[in-house]
């Protein structure tokens, strides 16, 4: 987690590479999308939002629209067997095994099972906190109160566990029938979750396993747990279009020749046209978005890349990604030399900062246009780069604060764009 810096004087840095023009215009049919509407002679042509599409507000952006749709990891990527022969870790940070029992009795646990959550089968000391390893039977047998308290602590920022997951209570229908699971497994499923808000909390991914005999089965959860809600983003160009207000937005970087001569090649086709907004974003976000990474870094190269939220955000613009944006060092540098609080609205490139009311940053992404940004939850493989709306990653951020807290927003310009 970082904490918010202050804002010291400017350091310049040297131009971004510039990305060949043929990228983009090799991809222009690709992304082509609209039809047509039929119009009395010499009307201004209109053309239909794609199918499904959401009408964004007006901006200086131009005219958005965005098509919903939901993304989950290929079977490839999902670690059944891991999960199953790793079983159940809890880790709390900061508890010893003292304070571990003062929270066992301030719930309705029984005396035996709290004994049995301080067996040294289970409790196991470590200098920054306690692992827990309860068997299958125990997570399933824990009451609500007890549930709730150690799911809380690991749902905290500072929590060094992966094997919680924080669920849309809204979502979960949709996710369970796209992902064709089982009456049966979602009846496990809800035995070990407890409520937050408007936001299911889950652990056990083990101890559920251990209830299922079907891999297929497992392998269904799984996907629809980490099921993602997405969209494509569309532009809307005409003849009548003013290409050099829609640059001045657009164009950021070094790609302002590229973005100037898509739209403007756009403007010629007499009908208009809904243009997938990929066509002008840089490099990495246009390669990466709605992927998965398959391979992992090659011990051999050095230390692996930590591809996180803080990466994906401030290698938005580069052409060359630089994997010193994995630390926290070093993004807090770059925050406190290049990049000021952006004193009006937001535009696209800007940098959004989620942070707890202590200024500590527990995600970051990038501004594109109305409610809109291009977002990587975390660095773990199954979380794709997509685009996402602000409002909902405010909903899921804060649901990581305690009762009563508020996440807060902040914007930030690079000084060089």
């Amino acid at each position: 987690m970082l904490s918010l810096p202050q804002v010291r004087a400017p350091l310049v840095l040297p131009r971004l590479p510039v990305r060949a023009a043929g990228v983009i215009l090799l991809s222009l049919v690709a992304f082509f999308a609209g039809r047509q509407l039929g119009s009395k002679q010499g009307a201004a042509p209109r053309l239909d939002l794609p199918p499904g599409s959401i009408r964004c507000r007006p901006g200086p952006w131009g005219e958005l629209a965005y098509t919903p749709f939901t993304i989950a990891a290929p079977d490839e990527l999902l670690p059944v067997r891991a999960i199953e022969a790793r079983g159940t870790h809890w880790f709390l940070t900061g508890y010893t095994a003292d304070t571990f029992v003062t929270l066992l009795q301030s719930t309705s646990l029984s005396p035996a099972r709290q004994q049995a959550f301080l067996s040294p089968a289970v409790l196991h000391v470590q200098p920054d906190g306690i692992d827990l390893t309860p068997a299958p039977d125990m997570v399933f047998s824990l009451p609500d109160d007890a549930r709730a308290k150690i799911y809380d602590i690991l749902a905290q920022p500072s929590a060094v566990t992966t094997e919680l997951n924080i669920l849309p209570l809204d979502t979960l229908d949709e996710r369970f029938s796209a992902g064709g699971v089982s009456p049966r497994t979602v009846q496990l499923f809800n035995q070990i979750c407890c409520r937050r808000g408007n936001y299911v909390l889950f652990s056990g991914m083990a101890a559920l396993y251990a209830r299922l005999g079907s891999y297929d089965e497992k392998l269904r959860f799984l996907k629809s747990i980490t099921r993602q809600r997405t969209m494509f983003l569309h532009l809307h160009i005409t003849p009548s279009s003013d290409v050099d207000a829609l640059a001045r937005y657009w164009s950021k970087g070094c790609w302002d020749t590229d973005v100037r001569t898509v739209l403007q090649s756009l403007t010629t086709i007499p009908s208009g046209t809904w243009m997938n907004i990929l066509i002008i974003l840089p490099p990495l976000p246009t390669a990466e978005i709605y992927t998965y990474r398959f391979i992992p870094d090659n011990p051999l190269d050095g230390p692996p890349i930590h591809r996180d939220c803080h990466w994906t955000t401030f290698n938005f613009f580069r052409d060359k990604p630089d994997p010193n944006f994995g630390t926290e060092a070093y993004v807090r540098r770059e925050l406190q030399d290049n990049y000021y609080p952006v004193p009006g609205d937001a535009a696209y490139g800007d940098v959004v900062l989620f942070s707890k009311p202590d200024g500590t940053i527990i995600h970051s992404a990038v501004y594109i246009a109305d409610d809109i940004c291009f977002t990587k939850d975390g660095a773990d493989p199954v979380q794709p780069w997509m685009l996402s709306t602000i409002s909902n990653l405010v909903t899921t951020y804060t649901s990581l604060l305690q009762p009563g807290e508020k996440l807060s927003l902040g914007y930030y310009r690079n000084k060089l764009l």
